[in-house]
Order: structure tokens, then sequence, then C-alpha cells
């Protein structure tokens, strides 16, 4: 059944073949099938441009939310087209695949009978597929990979061959993160299990027993490795709330009032202490954004954007300034985020010490910052919680004497990062990439 006939008419084939792949391209589906209906061979790529170009008001007429983000991607795709052409299922090289132009990870995948809501999603490598993480009709966290042909491998509910510990850990407790091929984390009666690749759990259980001798000499609290084998770290389970959902909390400034001074004490320590921890320069935080923009550029994730250039001159920018930050490097976490924080009222905990090292004195702070006003963007964070977070982190860069061109540069490291990240979420997509373009600006990009 056909609707909105008013504007039927006499006219070219490729003008209605041309909006049907537009909308395929927008819409990340194929084409296919209708082709061979019209029995008309792909049509020209001005068609298909001129078509995609009617469609980029769309989202502003609609006042979609992030907008702006999907009229630069429709224009780009037209761009797209005219340089790489159409086919049935119109695709561009990357590296041993073929990507559909367009391709976005999917907010559901499908394979053995089930339907798998996405809720995360990873690159995997530099290859042109994602592991996906998601819950199923039972409401039981399942991972899988997805080629960007449409191919799914789901995995068992608590197995992976590639953690072959995961499936006896698993049966006895609570599936809460699996990343396909990576790491798995189980809640148990009184501990968490981190599953890992054989092999690497020593190193972890290491590293994650000095990151809380240190944060603990800081006055924070960290859990406690209660033992480990080649392929499993046992937890101890740290009292309190997530800080990510104690916004609305009596005890919220006085929560950042205590990061403040336990971060500014984790940074001025020295010594022995920490001896052992690994540096990473302003040359390794290059190449981590490096990684992101290849990860993207094998997924064409981010095609369309300018992120991927973005991406490019902010670790040249921090590949010129690594001189200047060797000497003045602190006790850093890496990866620290409201997340990773615990409050039980008098007390802060911090998660996932194993990538503790001495780095940049901005790194963590701002990390911390821009991760505030990403979650008012996401809606998760009302704004007046976000300037107590900014203002424990002014605190604390001011202590340790930070300038305003590391303040600018180091969040613009995190801005473009989490622009790479979220490019990879079904759910946050659009809006997140909203919110970095504006924070860009902000930040005179």
């Amino acid at each position: 059944m056909l609707g909105d006939l008013d504007r039927l008419c006499r006219g070219p084939a490729e003008v209605d073949l041309g909006n049907l792949w537009a909308v395929a391209l927008i819409e990340g589906t194929s084409v296919e099938a209708v082709q061979e209906g019209y029995g008309a061979p792909s049509p020209h790529p001005v068609w298909v441009a001129a078509a995609l170009l009617s469609r980029v008001t769309e989202p502003w007429r609609a006042q979609d939310e992030g907008w702006e983000a999907e009229v630069e991607r429709r224009t780009a795709l037209a761009a797209g087209v005219l340089a790489q052409g159409v086919g049935p299922r119109a695709r561009v090289a990357r590296g041993h695949a073929t990507v559909p132009v367009g391709w976005r990870v999917p907010s559901t995948v499908q394979a053995d009978g089930e339907v798998i809501q996405v809720c995360r999603a990873w690159p995997v490598g530099e290859r042109a597929r994602v592991a996906v993480e998601g819950l199923d009709g039972r409401s039981r966290l399942r991972a899988a990979t997805v080629d960007l042909d449409g191919r799914v491998k789901l995995l068992p509910p608590g197995a992976d061959d590639t953690l072959p510990a995961l499936a006896d850990v698993a049966a006895r407790g609570r599936l809460v993160v699996h990343r396909a091929g990576r790491r798995a984390v189980v809640e148990l009666a009184d501990r968490y299990a981190k599953v890992l690749r054989p092999g690497r759990a020593p190193g972890v259980a290491e590293a994650s027993e000095a990151g809380r001798r240190l944060v603990e000499a800081a006055g924070l609290v960290a859990p406690s490795v209660l033992g480990h084998d080649d392929s499993v770290v046992d937890l101890s389970v740290l009292p309190g709330r997530p800080v990510h959902r104690l916004h609305a909390d009596p005890s919220w400034p006085r929560i950042w009032e205590t990061w403040a001074a336990s971060w500014a004490r984790l940074q001025g320590l020295g010594g022995e202490a920490t001896a052992g921890l690994a540096r990473h320069t302003g040359g390794d935080e290059a190449q981590v954004l490096r990684g992101w923009a290849t990860r993207a550029a094998a997924t064409g994730m981010l095609d369309g954007t300018p992120w991927p250039q973005r991406l490019a001159e902010t670790a040249r920018q921090l590949g010129m300034a690594a001189g200047e930050t060797t000497g003045g490097l602190v006790v850093t976490h890496r990866d620290l985020h409201d997340q990773q924080l615990l409050w039980d009222g008098t007390r802060l905990g911090v998660l996932d010490l194993d990538t503790l090292c001495l780095a940049e004195p901005a790194l963590d702070p701002l990390n911390l910052a821009v991760h505030a006003d990403l979650r008012h963007a996401q809606g998760l964070w009302p704004a007046e919680a976000v300037p107590t977070v900014v203002d424990a982190v002014k605190g604390v860069l001011t202590a340790a004497r930070v300038g305003e061109d590391r303040r600018v540069l180091a969040e613009r490291a995190t801005v473009t990062r989490l622009a790479a990240v979220y490019a990879f979420r079904p759910r946050w997509r659009e809006r997140v990439l909203a919110w970095a373009e504006r924070r860009w600006a902000a930040l005179g990009g």
C-alpha cells in the first residue's frame, strides 16, 4: 500500500530510485530487493546525492536531538556518494572488508533466535568489526561480535572461548560486564571476579594491589585483591554507592571536596612509593588518539564528520608537547570518571586501578570534568550538579600549577577521544557527537 500520492507524476525512474538509495544510506539498510523489483541498474550517484541533500534539513525541521550532527552526516553522505558511487548495497573498502556507506552500530542484533538490545559497543582491533554487549529477552547480559556485512556471532550466556575461565565463574554469580574476547566481570556473593585472557590475571592483580596501596596513602579506599590464578582476579567489594548516581544527594559538595583533597595528595606522592609505575607521556596519549582514529576508520564510524582530522591534529599537538611534561608526571588513574568512584558517606572509593601510572597532572582531573559536562548533555545529571565537579577540578589543577595551554590541550584530547568512543554506542551516538561539537567550539576549535 502506498501513501502520500499528492506528488504523483511522470518522470525519470531515477527520482524514486535515488530517494530509495538515499533513505537506505541514511538508515543503514539495503535496497537490493527494491532494485530487483524495479529491474533497473543502480541510479547515477548524482541522483542519490541530490536526494540526500533534499533530506538534509529534515532533522532540523523535526528538531531531533543532535540534529546538527545529523545534518552534517547527511551532507557528508552526499559527498561520499559522489566520490564513491553506489550499488545495490553501497560499500567502501576498509582493510580486508567492505563496509556499507553510512553503516552504524545497530541498536539491536539478532542471532540464534535471540534479539539483543545493544547497550555498549567497542571496535575490535583495527578490523571492520565491533563487539557489542546487551540484554536478551530474559534480561541476561550477552556479548556478541558484529561484522559490518551484518553477520552476528552471539556468544552463549556467560561463556566465551577466548575467556575459558568464564563459564565456571559465571555459573556461580551474575555477569555484569562482558566484552567479547577481552574481559568479563562477575558479581559473586562476597566479591567480584575479573575474568581475563589466560596469562593476564597475574599482571592485573599486581597492578591493582600497587594501585590500592597508593590511593590508600592519599586517603582513598580501593578493592583488595583476594586472590588470583592465571585468568581470574578476585576483588573485594567496596562499601558505598556509585557517585554517578548521587548528583541529587545532599552530600554532593562534600564528595567533591573529599575528592579534590585526596587527589591533590595522590598527585603529590613520589619517591620509592611510585618508583615502579609506568610512565604515560603526552606522546603515549597521542598514540591513544591515533588508535581510536584507526579503529574508527576501519568501520567508517566517523566518516562524514570532522573528528578524524581533529583526532589527528590533537595527537600531533600532544606529541609536540610531550617533551615539556616528562619531568612533571604525577600518579594518575588514566581512566578517571564518575563511574569509577564510590561514596559511603565518609570515604571515597576508586575502582579499576590496574591502569595506574605516572602521567601529566591535567589528565585525570580534566577527564573527570569533561565527563561531568557529558553527563548533563546525556540528560543523566541536572545542570546544577556540574559546577561542583568543575570547581573541584580547578582546585586540583591550580594546586598542580597546570597552565591554561595544558588545560585546553588535555580537554581537547578528552573530547576527541569521547567522540570516537561514543560513535560506537547506538543509544548515545548522535547526542554525544552534537555535545562534542559544542564543546570543541567552546575550546576555540
